[in-house]
Parts: C-alpha cells; structure tokens; sequence
C-alpha cells in the first residue's frame, strides 16, 4: 500500500473521529436540555407560546413571557403526572419505566461513542495496536443500537418535536455515519497488515487480533 492509500486512510480515521466527537457532543446536548417535547398553546393574537417541556429526565413550566417557572426531576417526584404534559395513556409506573430505560439506553449510548472516539485515535497507530480494528466498528454499532433503543423507547411516552430530540437523532445519524467510514478504513488498514506481512500466515495475525 502506498504513501497515498497510507495518505486515504488518515483521511478516513480523521473523518470518523471527527464524526464521533460531533456525534458525541449533539447527542448529549439533545438529552442534557429540556425541549425534547415541546407543548404549545395559541393566544388569542394568534401567538403559539410553550407552556411545558420534558425530555427523559425532568420536565419545566413556562409562564407566558417564555421563562421557566419551574422544572420537576423525576428522580425527586415519581408522579410525573403532576407535572409532565403526557401524550399518551396509561399508567404512572409505566411512563417512569418506559423513560428509565430510555435514560438509560440513552447515557449507554454516550458512553459507548466517548470510549469508541478514544479507541478511534489509536487506529493513527495501528501496528501497534492492531485489536483496535476489530473494537472500534464494533463500539459504535452496539452505540447505535442503544441510541436507536432509546428513541423507541422515548417514543411510548413523550412526543419529539423539540431541539433536544432533533440534535440526539443527528448525533445518532452521525454515529451511523462515523461506523460506516471506521468500518472501511479498519478493513483496509487491517488488510494492510496482512498484506505487508507475508511470512506469517493469516491464522496468526486474527490470534494476535483476538488475544
């Protein structure tokens, strides 16, 4: 492989490492501020004005002039019903256990795409390092499928028509995006090191892999 292939691959794990950290950043903005669902109302001047936001962990009031009244953590106060604007019918317990596990689902996710951006910049040093072509396409896919887990799950509950859910399904896009690319460039970087090592057999490099 050539200075330019050598060139290609820097330019692909610079891509996904960016897109990681992109991914990383929108995705915790989007659960960390209140506007996942947004409740509105329409003045008699025709003015559409919010009067209550929630996302996962907490749910705020607004007064008319747009400013925050207060916010109640569910965390503190298991009867959300007292102060989340719910879309959807059933029971208390039920909406507490459907947004635990979006929580959760969703922090997963962040965690798994912070350890994945980390482990992406040791692909700069990947003959030293070769397990981290295996692990890094790995760390992102299992990413996305708790980020996806966690929108399914926040759909039984609450609406997403707010910023907040509009950055975590882009930071969700660009995790997918950043898997794609990590996913090309660890194939040809491991293919490298097949192919630049010809006395050892390909049995022994996916041990060394593996082990």
């Amino acid at each position: 492989m050539g200075e330019s292939a050598t060139f290609a691959n820097q330019i692909l794990v610079s891509t996904s490492v960016i897109s990681a950290a992109f991914a990383l950043t929108l995705a915790s903005v989007g659960i960390g501020t209140p506007q996942w669902q947004i409740n509105t109302i329409n003045t008699t001047y025709g003015e559409i004005l919010i009067v209550n936001t929630a996302n996962f962990f907490y749910a705020c009031r607004y007064n008319l002039a747009g400013e925050i009244l207060e916010c109640g953590e569910r965390i503190r106060n298991r009867s959300i019903s007292s102060y989340y604007r719910i879309n959807t019918t059933g029971d208390e317990d039920q909406w507490n256990l459907h947004l635990n596990t979006a929580a959760g689902f969703s922090i997963i996710g962040l965690i798994l795409i912070f350890i994945a951006t980390v482990a992406i910049i040791f692909m700069f040093f990947g003959e030293k390092h070769q397990w981290i072509y295996l692990v890094t396409p790995v760390l992102l896919f299992v990413a996305c499928l708790f980020m996806l887990a966690a929108l399914a799950e926040g759909s039984q509950v609450l609406f997403s028509n707010g910023y907040s859910a509009y950055l975590y399904r882009v930071g969700h896009l660009l995790t997918i995006f950043s898997l794609l690319v990590n996913s090309i460039v660890a194939g040809r970087m491991f293919q490298y090191e097949l192919l630049s090592k010809p006395s050892q057999n390909v049995k022994n490099q996916l041990y060394k892999i593996v082990v």
